[in-house]
């Protein structure tokens, strides 16, 4: 049975062969821990975000599958999650990363699930049913391990881009604390920090409408091209003229004619600092640039001195910038 395991996760393995595992993961609950041992190893290798970060950890599943033994599963996951810790991504919980979910899996097997990216971070997970999520930093996605009917419900605190696998008989649906979007199969980005005031969505292919909890009769829709966006408590539709938003995904930070108080708000969120500005003079500046996710808050300001002259010191005890 651990070699089917390990099969599966390969995808070599046949239908005949999948039936007879997962009839057998329901019976023994040692098997099913050591299945639970493998995905989560095979899941943390797909999160890593350089290629170089992924070419290593699967030379690492190599050096797995040549030294196996029945039992030596959750050892191989411990010394990989130790490698994921170095590159600074957290997982807080684990998920099956499956084909297609095998209709006969029992509800015991279902549970929900949690991904924090940590500042200046972004991840990928991709779910059961195939959908593919992007988080960016600072952002916590909530899901079960297996969808199995009535609709697939994620829920988001963050900024995450979703590609929907299509699904007419289970609808997509990402809750967030004001808003809920819903999508069969589609590309869309969802900007919705708990505890702040900004709420976006925007649709890249596809169509969702956006609904408050409850409202669904009264939703949104949107088109390709189209964002909606939360003013004084009124969602307001509007054409999308600019694509760079979504080179956060690429590890860019964009910012297009953006005031100075507005890219000091998108740095304290995606860095998790403070920054105090003394300086008012730079309230009526607006800036235009390209940043490197992981050159960090610091090489952003410096940048930002090139155009307009000020001074910044940061405290890093009490992980305060000031600026001057």
């Amino acid at each position: 049975m651990y070699r089917l395991i390990e099969r599966y996760f390969e995808g070599e393995i046949t239908s005949d062969e999948k039936k007879l595992l997962f009839s057998q993961i329901e019976k023994d609950s040692e098997l099913k821990k050591e299945f639970i041992s493998v995905q989560n190893l095979f899941a943390v290798s797909s999160l890593l975000p350089a290629e170089d970060d992924e070419t290593k950890a699967w030379a690492k599943l190599k050096q797995f599958r040549k030294r196996r033994q029945a039992r030596t599963f959750t050892n191989t996951f411990k010394r990989l999650t130790g490698y994921v810790a170095a590159v600074s991504i957290t997982l807080l919980a684990t998920w099956f990363v499956m084909k297609e979910t095998p209709s006969h899996i029992d509800e015991s097997l279902v549970a929900y699930e949690e991904f924090i990216t940590p500042p200046s971070q972004r991840a990928m997970v991709k779910l059961s049913d195939g959908t593919i999520v992007w988080l960016n930093a600072r952002s916590s996605l909530r899901y079960p391990n297996i969808f199995t009917k009535g609709e697939r419900r994620v829920e988001l605190n963050g900024e995450a881009f979703f590609d929907v696998a299509h699904n007419e008989e289970l609808p997509f649906v990402v809750s967030t604390e004001k808003l809920n979007i819903k999508a069969l199969g589609t590309e869309f980005n969802v900007h919705a920090y708990s505890g702040k005031h900004e709420f976006n969505t925007s649709l890249i292919s596809g169509s969702v409408k956006i609904y408050n909890k409850g409202e669904e009769d009264n939703a949104i829709l949107l088109s390709p091209n189209e964002y909606v966006e939360l003013v004084n408590n009124q969602l307001v539709k509007r054409a999308i003229d600019n694509m760079d938003f979504l080179l956060w995904k690429e590890g860019i930070y964009a910012f297009d004619d953006v005031a100075f108080a507005d890219i000091v708000n998108k740095l304290e969120l995606y860095y998790d600092v403070s920054i105090q500005v003394a300086n008012k003079r730079l309230d009526s500046y607006k800036f235009t640039g390209k940043f490197r996710q992981r050159d960090g808050v610091e090489n952003v300001l410096r940048t930002l001195q090139k155009v307009c002259y000020f001074r910044f010191v940061k405290d890093e005890e009490n992980n305060v910038i000031t600026i001057r």
